[in-house]
């Protein structure tokens, strides 16, 4: 921690409260110090950011210990306790979040380290000024913001192979980092650098060996020399294991994977094992491998771990691995599997072969370069003569915020959606990299998928906080594929003392919302919510599982640091001075109007403010105007106006309510309203289906159901009818329901049956309202 970081901790006193209703706010983190621990060694940690002086909890994927300082050192803006990493902790970058009683924070990239840690010390920012450093190996973290250059001097000997990593978008920092190995002497004998390593995004990595005994300097700085964000470093420097290859990338849920690490200070080819448990809320699982489980000679560094591993990925799907002889026959499959393999030697092109009926649609997905290879892909399919199908490099995705045909971010992994052409039983795909390279350090997965209508689903938030005894409000969004049908959704296995109010995305729509509430005991820990969408496709039930990406650092829009969480993360929080009772069952509203929504108020003896109530989300076509509820009034209505831009059905919409309550401003989540949005007026009948014979007439009676404030005239006309039948159309006046249409048939019409439909015709807003027909059967008689 910097000195001028030390005076604001200092400065700050402990957070007020207003009472056992307030709520400050739920914490918030903006920084770490240390950005990681030696594992087994207690160090003194301090979380700075806001809200964060109610019994604050430390929540991480990982096994620590807690012993807490004097409470003095600690405020609402900062947190200072003891924390003690276990022994057994698989070294890597964990996302933390701190609870508090008043709820959860967000996410925070921690490292987990195994070697001893030291602070850069100012002024270093001169090559004569080179901070000194104990012998390695040894971490030290830094800041290099803007055009700074930081400089560390340590004594190596000569054939010493070490290890050079600036850590900086692993542990979300925004530094694009370039390092620089040189002799301490006024020659500066340069010996290696590295900026943009393969498989490290933007981060750098060197390995070297040592030329002579003497003192070496390591120089950091942004590539750039505009060190912006969060500019900072975690340097590690010495003899350390490390690997350029760890195959596969990753496997099956649940299984043990035998691993293959090569490159880097290995040498030789060193095998593992690793089992697949995934860390909570994310796909991935840390594995931990040690120089005694790769039987690393002395000189490797026994005791130690292989540093900056990737986490692997998990899955579910069946998983087959290219064979080791590169004379053997293309592995063989059909989908769902996943091809596990790596482009080695320089130049090399793997083929697999997919067993595929004709018209088949595949989802084809590389999957590289997001888990650390060095690839930059190229996918190709092939029929069975060897033409091209499809091919596929980078693939483009688009950046929150920005607006349509500006482009997106081009990544290197491929993808491609391709429908088996006609005639063919199997087709090829086809791997190489785009630049002929290849050797240790290019491995990948080829996930193949059968495209189905489904839907994928994002959880709006990366956390929520559920009041005890109140609600909290989630929204999703949608990206349907082929299936236009409602989507329930819901928390799978809730824990104990939380309750949910599933929501409905209407057909057609994106977005939605659901409800979560907690029992004023409740005492749940900080956990993953599994926030899963229903739907019913053609071929049976869908279930997907909703996820949100979290960005944690970012260079200009190209993001570095992601992780993808699944689910929500939850915490209970400290009830609110005010809480709210909506409708459980469905609202009925007519398309193209408007409707209302009773709310119940109920207040503690602190909660008495007034309160504005608005829409938290909402899909195309509704607006809920706000609502102002007075000073210790107990009930609320809501307005919800529809334009015809509304999808009819069943959906589901979050409100909220804000003011200052208990002394100190508040949102409050109401539980989660279903409407029911139904056409303006539909037509019954009285009469079934018709039988008549020719030269006769007869009567079609039925009514038209009227819905909310619809009260303009209807059409009703009976189209498709026999031949020699035929009946005039009538109007409905404003008011009424009821109508009566005579059907007459000539006398020469000929016996037959039809089916007619009867049609409405009406205007919502001056515009002609689509409506459905209204099937009648019809039978002409044969005449006597």
């Amino acid at each position: 921690m910097t000195r001028k970081t030390e005076m604001v901790v200092l400065a700050c006193g402990m957070a007020l409260f207003w009472g056992s209703f307030a709520q400050a706010g739920t914490p918030q983190i903006v920084g770490i110090r240390p950005f990681g621990v030696q594992r087994g060694v207690s160090s003194e940690v301090t979380i700075g950011g806001s809200n964060l002086g109610g019994n604050p909890r430390l929540i991480g994927p990982f096994a620590f210990r807690i012993d807490p300082v004097d409470p003095k050192r600690s405020s609402a803006l900062a947190w200072t306790f003891k924390l003690t990493v276990l022994p057994d902790v698989a070294l890597g970058v964990y996302p933390v979040r701190v609870q508090t009683d008043e709820g959860l924070s967000n996410p925070f990239l921690f490292a987990v380290g195994q070697l001893p840690q030291f602070a850069e010390k100012e002024d270093n920012t001169t090559f004569e000024a080179a901070q000194a450093l104990p012998a390695p190996p040894l971490v030290v973290e830094g800041e290099t913001a803007g055009n700074d250059v930081d400089y560390f001097r340590f004594a190596g000997k000569k054939g010493q192979v070490v290890v050079v990593d600036a850590q900086c978008a692993r542990i979300g920092s925004g530094v694009d980092p370039t390092i620089r190995l040189t002799t301490a002497a006024a020659s500066r004998r340069f010996v290696a650098s590295a900026d943009d390593s393969p498989g490290l995004l933007t981060d750098a990595r060197l390995v070297a060996e040592l030329p002579e005994d003497t003192d070496y300097v390591v120089e950091i700085s942004d590539s750039r020399y505009q060190g912006a964000g969060r500019p900072v470093y975690r340097l590690l420097i010495g003899p350390v294991p490390v690997a350029d290859e760890v195959f596969p990338l990753g496997g099956r849920e649940g299984e043990t994977l035998g691993l293959e690490l090569r490159g880097g200070t290995l040498g030789e080819r060193r095998i593992a094992a690793a089992s697949l448990v995934r860390l909570p809320g994310t796909f991935l699982c840390a594995p931990r491998l040690t120089t005694a489980m790769l039987g690393l000679p002395a000189s490797g560094g026994p005791g130690l771990d292989v540093e900056s591993l990737h986490q692997l990925v998990t899955g579910t799907l069946p998983e087959l691995r290219e064979p080791g002889d590169p004379s053997a026959s293309p592995l063989r499959a059909v989908a769902p599997i996943v091809f596990n393999g790596r482009i080695d030697p320089p130049g090399d092109e793997d083929r697999f072969v997919l067993a595929v009926p004709a018209g088949q649609r595949l989802h084809i997905e590389m999957e590289a370069s997001k888990y650390g290879s060095a690839l930059d892909g190229v996918l190709q399919v092939q029929g069975m003569k060897g033409s091209v199908i499809a091919s596929a490099d980078d693939t483009t995705i688009e950046v929150p915020g920005q607006q349509a045909g500006q482009g997106g971010i081009a990544l290197p992994d491929p993808a491609l959606d391709l429908t088996v052409p006609g005639g063919t039983t199997e087709v090829s795909l086809v791997v190489r990299d785009l630049e002929g390279r290849g050797g240790v350090g290019f491995p990948y997965r080829i996930v193949v998928t059968p495209i189905v209508p489904g839907f994928d689903l994002q959880a709006n938030q990366p956390q929520v906080s559920v009041p005890r005894g109140g609600t909290a409000a989630l929204g999703v969004t949608a990206a349907r594929k082929e299936y236009n049908g409602p989507i329930i959704v819901t928390v799978a296995d809730p824990p104990a003392g939380l309750t949910v109010r599933p929501g409905t995305i209407a057909p057609g729509q994106n977005v939605g919302a659901l409800s979560i509430s907690a029992v004023p005991t409740a005492a749940f820990a900080a956990v993953p919510l599994k926030l899963i969408g229903r739907g019913q496709g053609p071929d049976g039930p869908i279930e997907v599982e909703a996820t949100r990406e979290l960005v944690f650092a970012k260079q200009s829009i190209l993001p570095t640091s992601t992780l993808t969480q699944r689910g929500v993360a939850a915490a209970p929080a400290l009830p609110t001075a005010v809480t709210f009772e909506a409708p459980s069952q469905p609202i009925e509203i007519a398309h193209g109007f408007g409707g209302t929504i009773p709310i119940t108020v109920v207040r503690a003896k602190s909660g008495d403010a007034a309160l504005q109530i608005t829409p938290l989300l909402l899909p195309p076509g509704l607006a809920v105007p706000a609502a102002s509820i007075a000073g210790k009034s107990a009930l609320a209505t809501v307005a919800v106006n529809t334009t015809l831009e509304a999808s009819v059905g069943t959906m589901t919409i979050a409100l909220q309510a804000k003011g200052k309550v208990a002394g100190g401003e508040q949102t409050i989540a109401i539980p989660a309203v279903t409407l029911n949005l139904v056409r303006p007026a539909e037509l019954v009948l009285s009469t079934p289906a018709v039988q008549i014979k020719p030269g006769t007439t007869t009567e079609v009676k039925g009514k038209v159901e009227r819905k909310g404030a619809f009260n303009e005239p209807v059409t009703v006309r009976l189209n498709g009818l026999p031949a020699g039948l035929k009946a005039e159309a009538v109007i409905v006046a404003p008011g009424a329901s009821d109508f009566i249409m005579k059907i007459i048939a000539d006398a020469k019409a000929a016996a037959g049956s039809a089916t007619a439909h009867l049609v409405s015709a009406y205007q919502v807003g001056k515009k002609a309202y689509p409506t459905s027909p209204l099937a009648l059967p019809v039978k002409v008689q044969a005449a006597r």
